[in-house]
């Protein structure tokens, strides 16, 4: 399993120097970057010499992919340039969070609320992505956050429903523990969990939320990643806030590396 880090720019020196596999980026950035902006994240990519496998930040939370106010045109334009930066990147997958933009209107059917999103993906985003040689995956956010998609299975439920082998399921540690998602989730859907991010998720103050990891006695994290190996997961990335990061990152990797 590979292992990375989420971040911008000016964290992919020292995820590299830790001896991370990849960098995951925000896809918003790929989308909505100037070509000044793209060109100074590639070369810090080459400088390094890690690439940018994955991207999270799918939707901005004003372009909706739920509900009445769907704006295929506007989508389709996000996605092209977003979606021909990534493949020139060499972006494997990208993680569809985004619960500002999935998130269900007030007294909106939700059953017509998943069939929004079943079209989104199968007309448009899927196709695109696949284009690229792109894995789109589902990432379930706990109630917090959004109201649809919530649970792991609800993730990978609506994955195989749609039934397009560009189309996954990720598990997010933080969100699983506030959901109580478990373990057993993560290994009964083998083939479904493509992707993961991984935090301490009990780490929650007034300041911060799922900070980075800093000891393997803190939480259970040998037991998470025996599971996303059983599933056949590729990779997880650290999703996480720190007020260290120099410090923090490497501690991270420390304990990661001993899993992978």
């Amino acid at each position: 399993m590979r292992i990375g880090v989420c971040g911008g720019i000016d964290r992919i020196r020292l995820t590299a120097e830790c001896g991370f596999d990849y960098f995951e980026t925000g896809f918003g950035m790929l989308a909505k970057g100037s070509d000044e902006e793209i060109e100074a994240f590639q070369q810090e990519l080459l400088k390094y010499n890690i690439p940018c496998e994955a991207c999270n930040g799918f939707i901005p939370g004003d372009l909706k992919t739920v509900g009445p106010d769907v704006d295929f045109a506007s989508l389709e334009a996000y996605l092209k340039k977003g979606f021909d930066r990534a493949g020139k990147i060499g972006v494997k997958t990208v993680v569809f969070g985004s619960g500002g933009s999935r998130r269900i209107p007030d007294g909106y059917p939700y059953d017509k609320a998943v069939r929004d999103i079943i079209r989104f993906m199968t007309e448009l985003a899927a196709p695109m992505a696949a284009e690229k040689g792109i894995t789109l995956v589902f990432e379930p956010l706990c109630k917090l956050e959004t109201n649809l998609i919530n649970t792991v299975k609800e993730g990978a439920m609506l994955a195989s429903a749609i039934n397009l082998p560009n189309v996954a399921s990720l598990a997010d540690l933080y969100h699983m523990y506030i959901e109580n998602d478990t373990y057993d989730d993560i290994k009964a859907l083998k083939g479904m969990i493509r992707h993961a991010h991984i935090s301490n998720p009990i780490s929650i103050t007034p300041e911060l939320k799922r900070m980075y990891m800093k000891s393997p006695d803190e939480y259970d994290y040998a037991g998470f990643f025996e599971a996303l190996q059983e599933a056949g997961c590729e990779r997880v990335s650290i999703e996480a806030n720190t007020n260290d990061f120099d410090t923090d990152v490497r501690d991270s990797y420390g304990i990661m590396k001993q899993y992978k």
